[in-house]
């Protein structure tokens, strides 16, 4: 549905997509996903036309859309897009607003065509309300609705859930990704949040200073990760300096098996915080690390605890531990830890 080829776009001397390629499938759900500033939504409105890229070319459902010679304009490609802000008229009314993009239908066929989007989002009721008079969930899923109105063969999300409430922004999160997933519909979304990201994609684009760096379902990304970046920016996790010696990594707390680093190599070991296991002082294995308990915070269904690694009254590296329910342990408490290696990634040290 969606061909990126080796797309680039300098603005000043500042270099903002570079070479960048990618494919989207009809029916997929793609995040593009990355910290603020690396590219994402400048390559959201390449693909909108509402950019002209140096170099490269966009292709959609088979026709090109984009090159450095050429730029389909939006009104042209067929594309739905939903802004960050929404961008509904504030003079029209909700009914008004989704039937906005549905001159080219007979008035029946428009009329009809709003009803059923209004019923999808359940906001039938509101039909003669305007923007204002809405709140900024109600305003999402009537922007949504109207991006969605024409039937576009490619729907662009810009950060669509960024500025609702906390409590609010899952519940609308659940009902677009359901939306979309029954109705076969093609997206590509820009979030920065990546728990968002593995939550509602298909596959993830992870970009940082213009650049793809990994490309992946949630599942592979998360667990398999190619860069320290890539197993930090997907979730909280811990770094520790490790040496090769041998077949074995040798860490603070504890080993892991050397996947092919020469004798003395020095790594980055990159530890989540779930992967760490716990147990009494007293009942730790023979030899297993022990860590002094520095903190320890209560959320909800889970327990943050922070260790101190060290004999001494003075840890000389901290690692936090996340725990399912509530972990009765008390400051200055001695624990066994025990790495699992399946939420452990190792790469050579940047230092």
């Amino acid at each position: 549905m969606l061909k990126v080829e080796n797309l680039s776009l300098r603005l000043g001397s500042t270099q903002i997509i570079r070479d960048i390629s990618f494919e989207v499938s009809k029916g997929e759900l793609v995040c593009l996903l990355g910290p603020s500033g690396c590219g994402k939504t400048t390559t959201l409105r390449l693909i909108a036309g509402l950019e002209k890229p140096d170099s490269g070319t966009i292709s959609i459902a088979g026709e090109r859309a984009s090159g450095s010679d050429f730029v389909l304009p939006p009104h042209k490609r067929h594309v739905g897009f939903l802004f960050q802000d929404f961008a509904l008229f504030p003079h029209l009314t909700v009914a008004e607003n989704i039937s906005y993009g549905l001159a080219h239908l007979g008035k029946a066929a428009a009329q009809a065509r709003t009803k059923e989007l209004l019923e999808q989002i359940r906001m039938l009721h509101h039909a003669d309300k305007y923007p204002h008079e809405l709140s900024g969930g109600e305003q999402q899923r009537v922007a949504f609705a109207r991006a969605r109105a024409p039937r576009p063969p490619l729907l662009l999300l810009d950060e669509p859930f960024s500025g609702l409430d906390t409590s609010l922004r899952g519940r609308i999160r659940e009902e677009t990704l359901r939306i979309l997933h029954n109705r076969g519909v093609t997206a590509v979304m820009v979030t920065h949040d990546p728990e968002e990201a593995m939550m509602m994609a298909d596959r993830i684009i992870l970009m940082k200073d213009g650049e793809i760096v990994q490309v992946g379902t949630p599942d592979e990304i998360y667990h398999h990760p190619v860069s320290p970046f890539a197993a930090e920016f997907l979730g909280e996790i811990n770094r520790l300096k490790g040496t090769a010696d041998g077949d074995r990594i040798e860490t603070d707390i504890g080993s892991l098996a050397n996947a092919g680093f020469a004798d003395g190599t020095s790594v980055d070991v990159m530890v989540r915080p779930d992967a760490l296991k716990l147990s009494p002082g007293a009942g730790a294995a023979p030899g297993q690390p022990c860590a002094r308990v520095c903190d320890v915070r209560y959320a909800g269904g889970s327990s943050h605890i922070r260790l101190g690694l060290g004999e001494g009254e003075v840890p000389h590296t901290h690692v936090q531990v996340r725990r399912p329910g509530r972990v009765v342990v008390h400051e200055g408490e001695r624990l066994g830890v025990e790495i699992d290696p399946s939420q452990t990634f190792v790469f050579q040290s940047s230092d």
